[in-house]
């Protein structure tokens, strides 16, 4: 028989089940990869320059750029989707750079943004391998888009910079002879990374459209201020954190005449390399022509930026018109305004990029000459002292060689005597 007291205490039980039953336990929330693609030249430099300026304080509001190393990002970025030796760099100084940052995310904590815009050249095999890699992540694609007139200027000055010695007029043929009429898989060089719907087709295979984040990079002119609270949008980043105003900016862009002045680089050192047999080749090109003359340097100089002739604009209207037909029928989330993708009207003053004086190319020259003879003299006061130094540790290395050698003969001596006269057996 049970007492009463047994079925008070079994009705309480059987009420704790319940109560117990009804509780839902919150499950812990996704975490989220932002992978920031550019598009090339829509403005990811200036985006990554503040995301890596202000990691500390993005850290305390949730998000993580993570560090490994002096261009861990853009050897991520040629690791999983691009040519590391392009690029004169060795493969396996990039191999495990991707894992490496997402490593780091992972134990700072937060939502991980990954930025560089070698990410929009992956092909879809590529895409999925990123992907592969990071299946705790909630990932959402973010592209900064441009209007293709702008980029295609900007784009050029690239293409000088890497050493190319090519016009405006003939780099804009090239480009418009192949303006994309479909979805083409075979697409090389420039439309590879700038048809914003063949790079979308790559990934919306794996992430729904509602994770394919539009960013319209605004015209020149616009305030820095305007691009980052568009990208701030789209990743939930508080876009007043940031005092964009108060981040240093680092403008490595070129203005028409420091184009042009290249461009004569570029052809001097071929004519030396063909007359003398003495070639600027890689990776010593990146080091010295592109990243310490033309975008240390020569970019203290200023001039006016290069603007795409109205004709050029005109035949990249249609393409224009046809993205913004599809990001609107699919419904990409879009931060900013579709409209400033058409290219707009050139300046009625505004020169062919061409068309440089050879004034406005000397007007520059004087104060880039002079940086460069005072970095010649850092140079030459570096390697003084170097020398140097290495005459002090080479005369310490031969002081030390003297008394390990003055050491041994006596350990010989010693042991010669000791053989002359060994000593007594030890008594039990």
């Amino acid at each position: 028989m049970t007492s009463p007291t047994s079925e008070v205490e079994d009705t309480a039980a059987d009420a704790s089940v319940e109560v117990e039953a009804e509780v839902e336990v919150a499950p812990e929330p996704t975490r989220r990869l932002f992978l920031h693609i550019g598009l090339p030249k829509s403005g990811s430099t200036f985006l990554q320059s503040l995301l890596g300026e202000n990691r500390g304080l993005l850290r305390e509001h949730g998000f993580t750029y993570p560090y490994v190393r002096q261009e861990g990002m853009f050897h991520a970025a040629l690791e999983m989707a691009g040519n590391p030796t392009q690029w004169g760099v060795d493969r396996d100084r990039v191999e495990g750079t991707f894992d490496h940052l997402v490593r780091r995310g992972r134990r700072l904590g937060g939502d991980v943004v990954l930025s560089h815009e070698i990410f929009s050249a992956a092909n879809g095999t590529q895409a999925k391998a990123i992907l592969d890699r990071v299946p705790d992540y909630e990932v959402h694609l973010v592209i900064t888009v441009r209007n293709l007139a702008q980029t295609l200027t900007a784009q050029w000055q690239e293409r000088v910079k890497n050493g190319h010695d090519q016009s405006f007029a003939s780099f804009a043929d090239d480009i418009l002879a192949g303006v994309p009429d479909e979805m083409d898989d075979d697409m090389v060089g420039f439309w590879r990374g700038q048809n914003l719907l063949w790079v979308i087709k790559r990934w919306k295979r794996f992430l729904p459209p509602d994770r394919i984040h539009l960013v319209v990079t605004p015209p020149g002119g616009t305030g820095p201020d305007v691009l980052w609270r568009r990208f701030c949008s789209a990743i939930g980043i508080p876009s007043d954190l940031v005092d964009v105003a108060s981040t240093p900016r680092h403008n490595e862009s070129l203005g028409v005449a420091q184009i042009a002045v290249m461009r004569h680089v570029l052809a001097g050192l071929e004519e030396i390399g063909e007359a003398e047999d003495n070639r600027l080749e890689q990776p010593w090109y990146s080091v010295v022509a592109k990243r310490w003359f033309a975008q240390t340097v020569l970019s203290t100089a200023r001039s006016g930026k290069p603007q795409a002739p109205a004709a050029v604009g005109d035949r990249l209207v249609d393409v224009t018109r046809h993205w913004i037909e599809v990001v609107e029928r699919v419904g990409y989330p879009v931060h900013g305004d579709l409209a400033e993708l058409f290219p707009g009207d050139a300046a009625p003053d505004a020169r062919h990029p061409d068309d440089v004086a050879v004034e406005d190319m000397y007007a520059g020259l004087p104060r880039v000459l002079a940086r460069m003879l005072l970095h010649v003299r850092d140079l030459r006061v570096a390697a003084r002292d170097r020398e140097v130094e290495l005459g002090e540790l080479t005369r310490e290395r031969d002081e030390l060689a003297a008394r390990v050698a003055e050491l041994s003969g006596t350990v010989e001596e010693l042991q010669a005597q000791r053989r002359r006269w060994p000593l007594p057996p030890r008594r039990a």
